[in-house]
C-alpha cells in the first residue's frame, strides 16, 4: 500500500473512528484501526464488536493495500503533525510514514485479523437526518445500569406515519413522536451509546439524509461517507404506553426557567433526604418545598396557571429537573392524575414530546 494525503483530511475521520476502539479488548486487533487504500479511496474502520464505524474519503493512491495500526498512538501522532502532506507506505505489517523532515515506522497487525463490519443491505429505510436528531431530547431517560439491558436502549419504531423514540430507566420515561411523509414498518431497540454516536457523526458531517437497515440483531446507519453498525439489544422493552397518564385531574402551565430555578434551590435542601422535593399545587399557584433534618427547610412560590384539583405530590428532584430542562419551549405543562401517580411534562405549543416522572413518598 502506498498513498499520500493531507493531515487535515485524514485527522477528522481518524478521530471519528477512534471513538469505537476498545484498548482493553482481549483481541489485540480491536485496539487497532483498519486502514486500506482501494481505487481512489482511503478506508478507515474501528470496532469494539458492539459498535463499528467505517469511513471513506479521497486520497492520492499509488498502490492499493491494507493494514491495522494501534489506534491511540496513531491518532496522537497524526494530531501532533503539522497540517501538511503525509506519505504512507506499507512493508509487510509495518506502516511507514513521512512528512517533511519527519519519518516513522509503525508496527501494525495484519488486516486479515480485523473483524468484518456489517455494511448496508439493499432494503433501506431513508428519512431526513433532522428527524433522527430530535431523539437527542429523550436520551437522558435511558438507564445507565447494565443490570437491566433493555432499559439501556432506545426503542425506535414506526406507527402509522409517525417515527417514535422511547427511553425509560423505570423511574422516568421520555417519548418523542415525529411525523413523516412516508414510512416503512420497523421496530428495534438500539443501545444509547449507538444513538449518541450517530448524533455526533450527523453533527460532524451535516448530512441531510440518513439510511437505516436492520436485521434481527444488527442495525446499520449510513450517511455521506460514513457507515455505523451496532448490535441491537435483545429482550422485550417494557409496556411503556401503560405508564403514560390518561386521566388528568390537575394541570399546571408555568414559565420553564422560573420552575427550574425553584427546583434547583429545592434540591439543595433535598440532597440528604433521598433528593425528594414536594410540589404543592394550589388554586393561587405553585409552592416548591423541600426539607432536611440536618439543613432545615425551604419553600418557594412560583406563579403559574393551575387548572383542576389541588394536590401535594413528591418527586426525585433530579428526575424532575432532567425532564423540565429538556423541554424545548419557554412554557412548561405539568399534568397530574393524583398525588400518587406520575407527572406528565410537555412543552407548551409543541406536539409529539412528553416526559413521565414517577412520584416518590413525601419527605
Amino acid at each position: 500500500m502506498k498513498f499520500s494525503i493531507l493531515q487535515q483530511d485524514l485527522l477528522p475521520a481518524l478521530q471519528a473512528v477512534s471513538r469505537c476502539v476498545n484498548p482493553h479488548a482481549s483481541l489485540p486487533v480491536l485496539a487497532n484501526i483498519y486502514l486500506s487504500a482501494q481505487g481512489q479511496e482511503i478506508r478507515l474502520a474501528a470496532t469494539n464488536l458492539e459498535i463499528g464505524i467505517f469511513k471513506t474519503f479521497k486520497a492520492e493512491i499509488i498502490e492499493e493495500g491494507e493494514i491495522t495500526v494501534p489506534a491511540r498512538m496513531f491518532l496522537d501522532l497524526i494530531s501532533s503533525l503539522p497540517g501538511t502532506k503525509l506519505d504512507f507506505e506499507t512493508s509487510q505489517d509495518i506502516l511507514l510514514l513521512k512528512s517533511g523532515k519527519f519519518k516513522a515506522q509503525i508496527n501494525g497487525l495484519s488486516a486479515s485479523e480485523f473483524p468484518v463490519i456489517p455494511l448496508p443491505q439493499d432494503h433501506q429505510i431513508d428519512f431526513p437526518s433532522e428527524v433522527f436528531r430530535t431523539s437527542q431530547s429523550i436520551l437522558f431517560a435511558a438507564a445507565t445500569d447494565e443490570g437491566r439491558p433493555t432499559l439501556t436502549g432506545i426503542l425506535v419504531f414506526t406507527k402509522g406515519d409517525n417515527l417514535n423514540f422511547v427511553a425509560t430507566d423505570g423511574f422516568r420515561l421520555a417519548f418523542k413522536e415525529v411525523k413523516l411523509t412516508k414510512t416503512q414498518e420497523f421496530k428495534f431497540l438500539v443501545p444509547r451509546r449507538t444513538f449518541e454516536e450517530v448524533l455526533r457523526l450527523l453533527d460532524e458531517e451535516e448530512v441531510d439524509n440518513l439510511k437505516v437497515t436492520s436485521s434481527p440483531n444488527q442495525v446499520v446507519f449510513a450517511f455521506s461517507k460514513t457507515i455505523l453498525s451496532s448490535r441491537l439489544i435483545e429482550g422485550s422493552f417494557p409496556a411503556w404506553e401503560k405508564i403514560i397518564p390518561t386521566e388528568i385531574k390537575t394541570r399546571l402551565i408555568i414559565n420553564k426557567e422560573e420552575l427550574l430555578k425553584a427546583l434547583k434551590i429545592a434540591s439543595v435542601f433535598a440532597k440528604n433526604e433521598a433528593n425528594i422535593i414536594n410540589l404543592d399545587l394550589k388554586k393561587e399557584g405553585l409552592i416548591v418545598k423541600s426539607a432536611s433534618r440536618q439543613l432545615g427547610s425551604q419553600e418557594m412560590e412560583v406563579e403559574g396557571q393551575i387548572e383542576g384539583e389541588e394536590l401535594l405530590v413528591a418527586f426525585n428532584a433530579k428526575f424532575l429537573l432532567d425532564a423540565v430542562s429538556n423541554l424545548p419551549t419557554s412554557q412548561a405543562m405539568l399534568e397530574f392524575s393524583g398525588e400518587l401517580t406520575p407527572c406528565l411534562a410537555k412543552p407548551v405549543g409543541m406536539e409529539g414530546l412528553q416526559y413521565v416522572v414517577m412520584p416518590m413518598g413525601r419527605s
